[in-house]
């Protein structure tokens, strides 16, 4: 019996296919697994410390007046009709609202939006009124 001769028929097979599918998939795992796994030293966390009292914030006292279509001036959930052309009510009440930021140091602010078709007599009447209240800050926005 030559056992060369069967040994050089059949030669020896080493099939590295499926260890390298096992390599590969190892490095797979350690690769994913390494970006989770986090040092304690990394973790942040901040110690109590003394922290200085931030400056208290102004909120503005700011007055919407409307005026509507038909003369009628609301402020406040007060409704002054187009026949009040005086607006001694709308002088006290903003007044009022004026002493009121003053008492708390607020800057005080009477935004004024009228209807597109409201009468310009009326705006001027409302401007008097800010006006005689000592009103500063008076602006005007556009109704939509």
């Amino acid at each position: 019996m030559d056992l060369m001769q069967h040994y050089e028929e059949s030669p020896l097979k080493l099939e590295i296919a499926s260890l390298i599918d096992v390599v590969f998939l190892l490095l797979i795992y350690f690769m994913v697994t390494a970006s989770l796994i986090k040092k304690e030293a990394d973790i942040g966390f901040m110690l109590p410390a003394n922290v200085a009292v931030e400056d208290m914030q102004e909120i503005p006292v700011e007055v919407l007046i409307e005026i509507t279509r038909d003369g009628t001036v609301q402020v406040e959930g007060m409704r002054f009709s187009y026949d009040d052309r005086e607006l001694q009510d709308l002088v006290v009440q903003i007044a009022g609202l004026k002493e009121i930021a003053a008492s708390q140091k607020s800057p005080f602010f009477v935004n004024v939006l009228p209807h597109a078709d409201a009468l310009h007599r009326r705006i001027i009447d409302v401007m008097d009124a800010c006006a005689a209240a000592g009103v500063n800050s008076l602006t005007f926005s556009k109704s939509m």
